[in-house]
């Protein structure tokens, strides 16, 4: 991508450059390192990599263009892509029963549960399907498939559209979704659908596969059941189960290009190009659908203003839509601003049990949306 021209920034450069201040005074302390990219109007206003992208067995630094594990961020950045796309095609209708895409979902271990007759598409993509948050699935499956069939086979916790749950086994039904009507891996359906409409070549699945050498990857976690500290190879137990291909955990990418696809939503949500998905399906994605504790879109948060919900940004001049992931990233949209932040870092290296990201998040994203000049709220009035 290009780098804006100082007269098409329209942000406070002692604001912007406050942001970068805070995510350098926190490596070494919240993570090792990150890379921060700040996009308005399509263009690179600001980016920047420091610290660490590795420690354990031996110290790399974090240079720009290297590939993070996204982990749920993949959810944001793939699956509701993917979903507006099929959207699109007339493959799938949101209010559509799941059981009328896969039958089996209407059984669990116990037979069929009449409760699961219930769960429509929508529910699947904006966490209140009455599935359950999370189950250990990469235990007891011994294949992509059996994975599959455990989430498939699921029992319900809450009755479907009453709360509001995050749930990785309602992406993992979504995977074997979008798998089934369209009869192709859910790798190959991003490449097809998200990547190569945008010209990206750094934003894959599996990517030590793909040709990418380790040198070029941050690494995440040191799991001594999986060989030693992970580098290249998707952080999520259950991802990792599923062959490195799933919509819920699995995506690598880097600042830049996970801006590219944030900002072709953002495009098409404020009609300014279709390149990526339609208007149409850009505003069903980036709606309000269901609102417990966190306020979701189709595969995004949704913060609201002077909403505390959420932990990702404090200041909320207008609604803005968000993810986080595991390992350490976020991805916040500001419409309105057409501005788009990517935030990533490797918080989980070498331990999972620091997070103070949690801390971070909102400080550095707070000085990023204090820098904007000008708010455009008319499209969205």
């Amino acid at each position: 991508m290009r780098y804006c021209s100082p007269e098409e920034v329209w942000l406070r450069e002692d604001r912007l450059a406050r942001a970068f201040e805070v995510a350098d005074s926190n490596v070494g302390r919240a993570y090792p390192g990150y890379e921060l990219a700040v996009l308005k109007d399509g263009c690179v206003a600001a980016r920047k990599a420091s610290g660490a992208a590795e420690l354990v067995p031996a110290r790399r630094e974090v240079t720009p263009d290297m590939l993070f594990d996204l982990a749920s961020v993949t959810k944001a950045l793939a699956t509701s892509v993917v979903y507006a796309r099929l959207l699109e095609e007339g493959l799938i209708s949101l209010r559509q029963p799941v059981v009328e895409l896969v039958p089996d979902f209407r059984y669990t271990a116990a037979g069929p549960n009449q409760v699961k007759e219930s769960v429509k598409v929508w529910m699947l993509l904006a966490h209140t399907s009455g599935l359950p948050p999370w189950l250990p699935l990469y235990k007891t499956a011994r294949s992509r498939d059996e994975v599959i069939q455990e989430a498939v086979r699921a029992f319900p916790t809450y009755e479907p559209g009453r709360a509001v749950v995050y749930s990785d086994i309602n992406y993992i039904v979504l995977t074997h979704i979008a798998e089934r009507v369209t009869g192709e891996r859910f790798d190959s359906l991003f490449e097809k659908l998200v990547a190569k409409p945008l010209g990206l070549s750094r934003t894959v699945f599996n990517p030590l596969e793909r040709g990418f050498d380790r040198s070029e990857i941050v690494a995440t976690e040191v799991v001594e059941w999986r060989g030693g500290t992970l580098v290249g190879v998707v952080h999520d137990e259950n991802a990792y189960a599923m062959g490195g291909v799933s919509g819920h955990a699995g995506l690598f990418s880097t600042a830049v290009e996970s801006a590219r696809i944030a900002w072709g939503i953002v495009e098409a949500y404020s009609g300014l190009s279709d390149t990526l998905i339609s208007q149409a399906s850009a505003r069903a994605v980036l709606a309000q659908w269901v609102c417990g504790d966190v306020c979701y879109g189709l595969g995004w948060q949704v913060y609201e203003p002077g909403a505390g919900s959420g932990t990702l940004v404090d200041l909320r001049p207008t609604r803005l839509f968000g993810h986080t992931g595991f390992t350490g990233t976020s991805v916040l949209l500001a419409p309105e601003a057409r501005l788009v932040v990517v935030f990533y870092t490797n918080r989980v290296h070498p331990s999972r049990s620091n997070e103070e990201i949690r801390r971070v998040r909102p400080l550095v994203h707070n000085a990023v949306l204090s820098s904007v000049r000008r708010w455009y709220l008319e499209p969205s009035q």
